[in-house]
C-alpha cells in the first residue's frame, strides 16, 4: 500500500448503484436461490459484499479523486473508474480488500476526527452517531466483518445505539430489537435486567418478550464502550430468551473495556470496537 489519502471532509452520503448493476443482480439473487442454505449464506454474503465495496467506492469518488484512491487502492484509475460507472463488479476478493483499506485507512481516521473531549474528560461521539451518511459506510464494514453469520435480530440500547443498529439491521435484512430505561406503556410483558454501573449509579434495562425468539442469533451493537455494564446486561436478557450471541460490536470503546468485557463474558463469539479511546492521556488508537 501507499501513503493513505489527504484528509477531505467527514460528510458521507450514500451512493445508489448504477441502473446497469440491476440485470447482473438480479441473476446472482436466482442463483443463490438454487443453493442450500449454509451455501447460500456464503453465496449473499459474497454478492453483498461485492455491491457494497462499489457503494463505498461511489461515495468515495465524491470527496477524493481517482488519482488519490488509486494510490490507496494500488489499482489504476482506469480499473476503479469502470467499477464507480457500475461497467462491471469487482472480485470478491477485491472488494474485501476495498472495504478493509477503508476501514484501517479511511475510516478509523474518520471517526477520531469527531470525537470530542468534555472538561471532565469525557468521550462525545456525538456526531459520528447524527451522521447517517458516515454511519451506512459503518455498517457496511459491521457486515463485511459478520456476514457469514447467521444473524437473526439486532439488539442494541436506547438511545445512541439505535441510529448504527438501524443501518446494521437493514444491511443484515433482518430485525431491530431496542432495550429500553422505562417500560412502555404499550406493552405488557417485558424482560428486566438491573445493570450497576456504580455503587451509586443502577439502572434497569427492559426488552419486551416478543422482541427476541428462543434459538435467534444475537448481534448486540452500540455506539460506545465504556465500563461494558450494558453490553453485559443486554448478553443477559439475549440469554434469558435462550437466544444465541454471535457478535458483539461498537463504534468506540474507553481503555481496555472490550477485553475485560470479554473475558467477564466468556464469550467465543468476535466482540469488536472500531476504535480504542485512551482516556488517562487521552489518546487514540487504533
Amino acid at each position: 500500500m501507499k501513503a493513505s489519502l489527504p484528509p477531505r471532509g467527514n460528510s458521507f452520503k450514500g451512493e445508489p448503484l448504477p441502473c446497469c448493476f440491476q440485470t447482473e443482480r438480479h441473476k446472482l439473487i436466482n442463483t443463490i436461490l438454487q443453493l442450500p442454505r449454509s451455501a447460500k449464506l456464503s453465496r449473499v454474503a459474497d454478492v453483498k459484499t461485492r455491491i457494497s465495496s462499489v457503494e463505498l467506492l461511489a461515495t468515495l469518488k465524491k470527496s477524493y479523486s481517482y488519482k488519490d484512491l488509486s494510490s490507496v487502492l494500488d489499482l489504476s484509475a482506469p480499473i476503479l473508474s469502470r467499477y464507480v460507472r457500475g461497467h462491471v463488479l469487482p472480485s470478491a476478493a477485491r472488494s474485501e480488500k476495498f472495504i478493509a483499506t477503508f476501514r484501517e485507512k479511511l475510516l478509523r481516521k474518520m471517526i477520531l476526527d469527531q470525537v470530542r473531549v468534555s472538561a471532565d474528560g469525557s468521550f462525545d461521539i456525538s456526531t459520528v452517531v447524527t451522521n447517517v451518511g458516515l454511519l451506512r459506510q459503518i455498517a457496511k464494514v459491521v457486515y463485511s466483518e459478520f456476514g457469514l453469520v447467521s444473524v437473526d435480530k439486532v439488539v442494541t440500547m436506547e438511545v445512541d445505539g439505535v441510529p448504527l443498529a438501524t443501518e446494521v439491521a437493514g444491511e443484515f435484512n433482518v430485525g431491530l430489537a431496542v432495550a429500553r430505561d422505562e417500560r412502555d406503556l404499550g406493552i405488557q410483558e417485558f424482560l428486566e435486567q438491573k445493570a450497576v454501573y456504580s455503587p451509586s449509579t443502577v439502572k434497569y434495562l427492559y426488552l419486551a418478550k416478543s422482541a427476541i425468539r428462543k434459538g435467534d442469533h444475537i448481534l448486540i451493537v452500540d455506539d460506545m464502550v465504556r465500563s461494558g455494564t450494558t453490553i453485559e446486561a443486554l448478553t443477559v436478557l439475549a440469554e434469558r430468551s435462550k437466544a444465541k450471541i454471535v457478535g458483539i460490536f461498537a463504534i468506540a470503546s474507553v481503555d481496555q473495556a472490550m477485553p475485560k468485557l470479554r473475558s467477564r463474558l466468556g464469550l467465543t463469539c468476535p466482540i469488536e470496537s472500531l476504535v480504542t479511546l485512551e482516556q488517562k492521556s487521552r489518546r487514540y488508537t487504533y
